[in-house]
């Protein structure tokens, strides 16, 4: 089998042409954006000095006495601002899972309309919505995971600091703790985003193309994952050369248009070529592995609206 990065870009590039410029409706650019941008909108500490002074004191050598008590009047005089800084936390818990949830949905929604080369909203919304539904509680999870184990990390990094003091023996210790856990977290923070990708490029288009939930989708990608490894590895380091251009354009545009490509929903709808290109990419590559990955190829045998037939 022929696996390839030029091939699938190639492909992907004159679908975007083609769906985007061939010819250009605005109406199409208004809606699908609003599709991409909808997609995109989950992605992207309080304390200050809360106990600082006392740590601090702790640090270098005090009385451990007389720290912990000021440890306690820190927090005893903050203690007034806990309901209020709770009641903040869970606003932003739930205005973060509304918009994990409504980009859960979108992001299929944007799939079928790349796949479908039209710009509908409603119809697919409904449709779709019980794979988005999926896609969001695993999605949920997923994050619930990874705030976890950093959490746990942070712990452990921690506990060691604030001992420090108690003898020369455990700033060793605290040392190494510190420089293990910023390795610990990078790991994590490399193994979740190479997940995400893979969410993003490769299980959502199979759920879509099965109709399959998201763990269901992940057992069926995982035996080509196993058996290409390297070339799902070429595929992220791609992306992320092509993420580090993106952002330079981006600066770019921001310098010639006063950073208006940075307002929600209208860089969205000027970048759509950019959003068109990689979804679309990312299916033409994932058609690789084997004809029934084949979305644009599914898709044509059974049209959803009109579309001018095109060969993958």
């Amino acid at each position: 089998m022929q696996i390839s990065v030029s091939e699938p870009l190639s492909r992907a590039w004159e679908r975007m042409r083609r769906m985007l410029f061939s010819p250009f409706d605005l109406g199409r650019w208004l809606v699908l954006g609003f599709s991409a941008w909808l997609a995109g909108l989950a992605g992207g500490g309080w304390g200050g000095n809360l106990g600082g002074n006392a740590i601090g004191r702790l640090d270098e050598g005090g009385d451990t006495a007389s720290s912990l008590g000021e440890l306690w009047n820190s927090v005893t005089t903050h203690i007034m601002w806990m309901p209020l800084i709770l009641l903040g936390v869970l606003a932003a818990l739930a205005i973060f899972i509304a918009l994990l949830w409504v980009s859960s949905r979108a992001k299929l929604v944007f799939l079928d309309n790349v796949v479908h080369e039209r710009a509908v909203i409603v119809e697919p919304w409904k449709r779709l919505g019980r794979l988005g539904d999926s896609l969001f509680w695993w999605r949920l999870g997923f994050t619930a995971v990874v705030v976890a184990v950093v959490l746990v990390v942070v712990a452990l990094v921690i506990l060691p600091v604030a001992s420090s003091s108690l003898g020369d023996t455990l700033r060793g210790l605290s040392i190494a703790s510190v420089a293990l856990g910023i390795v610990s977290i990078a790991a994590i923070a490399v193994v979740a985003l190479f997940t995400l990708l893979l969410l993003e490029s490769f299980v959502i288009p199979v759920m879509y193309r099965f109709d399959l939930k998201t763990t269901a989708a992940w057992r069926s990608l995982l035996p080509w994952l196993k058996r290409y490894p390297g070339w799902f590895i070429v595929y992220a380091l791609a992306l992320l050369v092509a993420a580090v251009a993106f952002q330079v354009v981006v600066l770019v545009l921001c310098l010639f248009t006063c950073c208006i490509v940075l307002l929600p929903y209208v860089g969205t709808v000027i970048l759509l070529p950019v959003w068109v290109l990689y979804r679309a990419f990312s299916v033409e590559f994932l058609a690789q592995l084997h004809p029934d990955f084949d979305l644009f190829e599914a898709a044509h045998a059974i049209p959803v609206e009109p579309a001018e037939a095109s060969s993958p």
